[in-house]
C-alpha cells in the first residue's frame, strides 16, 4: 500500500512540475484514483471484517433460531405426548375408579343382604320364643283354670259322707 501511495504522490509531484491546463485534468484524475484507492484500502481493512462479522453474526442467529425453533418442537411433542400419557392414566384411573366402586356396592348390597337375612333370622327366632313363652303361659291358665273348675266340681259334688269314704279307700289302699 506504501508503494502504491508513493507512486501516486510522485505521480502528482510530476504533473505538477509539468504546470498546464491538462494537469488540471491529471489532478482531477489522480484525486479520484487517491480517493479510489483509499476508500479502497478502508473497505479492505475494516469494511471486509464488518461483513464477515456481520455475516457470521446472522448465521449464528439464524442457527440459534434453528436450534431453538428444534428445541420447541422437541418440547411441545414431549407436551403431546405427555399430555396423551396423562389422557391414558386418567382413562385407567376412571376405569378403576369405576370398577372399585362397583365392587364396593356389590358388597355393601351383599353385606346388607346378608345383615338383613340375619334380622329376619332373630325376628323368627323371637317370634318363635314369644309363642311357646305365649303357649307355656296359655297351658298355666289352662291348668290353672281347670284345677278351679276341678275344685268346683269336686267341692260342689263332694259331702261330707263322699269325703269319708274316699278316705277311708285312700288308707286301705295304703295299708
Amino acid at each position: 500500500m506504501k508503494k502504491v501511495l508513493l507512486a501516486t504522490l510522485s505521480i502528482v509531484s510530476v504533473s505538477v512540475a509539468s504546470g498546464g491546463g491538462e494537469g488540471l485534468m491529471v489532478w482531477k484524475v489522480l484525486n479520484t484514483l487517491i480517493l479510489v484507492g483509499l476508500l479502497a484500502w478502508i473497505i479492505k481493512k475494516w469494511g471486509i471484517q464488518f461483513f464477515e462479522n456481520r455475516r457470521q453474526a446472522i448465521a449464528s442467529m439464524v442457527e440459534e433460531a434453528q436450534r431453538t425453533n428444534e428445541e420447541s418442537r422437541k418440547a411441545l411433542e414431549d407436551a403431546k405426548a405427555k399430555l396423551e400419557d396423562a389422557k391414558m392414566k386418567f382413562t385407567e384411573s376412571l376405569k378403576i375408579a369405576e370398577e372399585t366402586a362397583k365392587k364396593e356396592r356389590e358388597a355393601a348390597i351383599k353385606e346388607a343382604n346378608e345383615m338383613a337375612e340375619r334380622i329376619k333370622e332373630q325376628a323368627k327366632e323371637a317370634v318363635l320364643i314369644e309363642i311357646k313363652k305365649g303357649e307355656n303361659e296359655l297351658r298355666k291358665y289352662a291348668v290353672q283354670k281347670a284345677i278351679e273348675i276341678s275344685e268346683k266340681i269336686v267341692k260342689e259334688k263332694m259331702n261330707p259322707e263322699l269325703e269319708k269314704e274316699i278316705i277311708l279307700k285312700t288308707l286301705k289302699s295304703i295299708s
